[in-house]
């Protein structure tokens, strides 16, 4: 403690005894033989008696990045426990982080005396009004932090930072909506997952006539396989968040309503939006029809058996086979490359996250792998040149998806103005869809 105790006291010396000094630091690591509870709670008693004005308590290291940096694998209020354990035994002002972004739940922390402040940081970057819109009783105004970890992504890639579902993040003059007009412009939106539901939000208002269309019962599209596992509810927020912006607009919500060249009369719109979303990619493997994608389970369309196998581990795949696992008595990863996750685009912290799941749910990997034939028990593969083959009641293909654009040539040849975004681009992620809806209709 010599050097931090060191730095409070030369601070001190120079601002002065009314000036604050905050110390954020960290009780406890959560990685074993690490820095355990108790040893952080004689930290927090000597920092207690030292020249400074409160503790910003924060948990995790390097080595647990995540659970430092909140993703969204983690539980709501995650390092809560800690923040109260510092609080009961030192009389400074208590500083408590950690997914505390739900209002109510935030607002439970202080009333139970569990902390004094609450810390946010990935929920202000999704929407720094947060506190306004609580004070104004705007709270299904908030837009949710879903914990992507874009932010820290670009961050560390040498960038400002971004935020999957705020194009505004850093970027509040220069992408701000142009100022509604006389002029009423009519705008078709094709699709009701994240980019559609963007596109429609930001036509809106701009004050334009808007036409949105879901071929399905509800909007959402990809983000429902995306949100239903138990560890991945962050991402239902967002469903939540932009239908409610949509039933709030002047917007006309048309559901089971596909697309087609038929029922399209470009003649009646000044832009056309193609956000159709992907479909998952089923690969030309014997016995492919003994398989399912994995949508059908993530959105409990199909439940799997006891002995599982997902071909394919990628960022769906693993998470497919996390949340399988629930149910399951045996889940097997087969992936081509020697590794899982080797081309998922996440940041290191949400990789770290996703890997300690998979460890602790006991999910088989086998790496190095291609699959070679399907039938109903079995599924057979050749690694290292030796065919081998597993026993399984399941089979879930998880090897991509593919762009939902074959209207795209029609549209463009019907009319003048038209923007393919998202997915129907080419599948990517949720940042993707959002930012490039907004941007289409904010160029108009």
């Amino acid at each position: 403690m010599r050097f931090t105790l060191e730095c409070i006291a030369a601070m001190r010396q120079n601002v002065g005894p009314n000036f604050p000094i905050l110390v954020k630091f960290t009780p406890y690591h959560g990685v074993e033989g690490f820095r355990e509870l108790a040893e952080g709670l004689e930290m927090a008693k000597i920092l207690n008696e030292a020249d400074i004005d409160a503790l910003h308590v924060d948990v995790g290291c390097y080595e647990a990045w995540y659970k430092a940096i909140t993703t969204v694998y983690e539980n709501e209020a995650h390092q809560l426990d800690v923040v109260a354990a510092v609080k009961k035994i030192v009389d400074k002002p208590v500083l408590g982080q950690g997914k505390l972004c739900d209002p109510k739940k935030a607002e439970a922390a202080i009333a139970e005396g569990k902390t004094d402040y609450v810390v946010l940081g990935h929920q202000m970057l999704a929407d720094p009004h947060w506190a306004n819109k609580i004070k104004a009783n705007q709270t299904e105004d908030i837009i949710p932090c879903i914990g992507c970890n874009e932010c820290l992504l670009s961050g560390f890639s040498g960038k400002h930072y971004y935020c999957a579902v705020n194009p505004l993040t850093y970027a509040e003059d220069d992408y701000a909506l142009p100022p509604k007009t006389s002029e009423i412009k009519k705008v078709l939106v094709i699709g009701g997952g994240p980019g559609g539901m963007s596109a429609a939000i930001a036509a809106a208002q701009r004050g334009f006539k808007v036409d949105l269309w879901e071929k399905s019962d509800k909007l959402g599209g990809n983000l429902w396989a995306a949100g239903l596992p138990t560890f991945k509810h962050d991402v239902l927020n967002l469903i939540r968040y932009m239908e409610t912006q949509i039933n709030k607009s002047d917007i006309q919500v048309s559901l089971n309503k596909a697309a087609t060249k038929e029922n399209i009369n470009a003649a009646d719109y000044d832009k056309i939006i193609l956000a159709a979303g992907s479909k998952a990619l089923m690969p030309p493997i014997e016995g492919i029809e003994y398989a399912a994608a994995s949508g059908d389970y993530l959105t409990g369309l199909k439940k799997p058996g006891q002995k599982v196998v997902v071909i394919g581990g990628g960022l769906v795949g693993c998470e497919t086979a996390a949340y399988m696992k629930e149910t399951a008595a045996e889940v097997t990863i087969v992936e081509m490359l020697d590794d899982i996750l080797k081309i998922a685009d996440h940041c290191l912290n949400n990789d770290q996250a996703l890997r300690d799941l998979l460890k602790e749910r006991q999910v088989g990997v086998i790496g190095g792998a291609k699959v070679t034939k399907i039938t109903a028990d079995a599924l057979t593969y050749v690694k290292d040149g030796q065919e081998q083959t597993i026993s399984c009641d399941t089979i879930i293909i998880a090897a991509g998806y593919q762009a939902n654009n074959e209207l795209e040539d029609y549209l463009e040849s019907v009319c003048d103005n038209v923007t393919v975004v998202g997915d129907a681009e080419a599948p990517r992620k949720i940042l993707d869809a959002v930012h490039e809806a907004y941007h289409a209709i904010r160029v108009m």
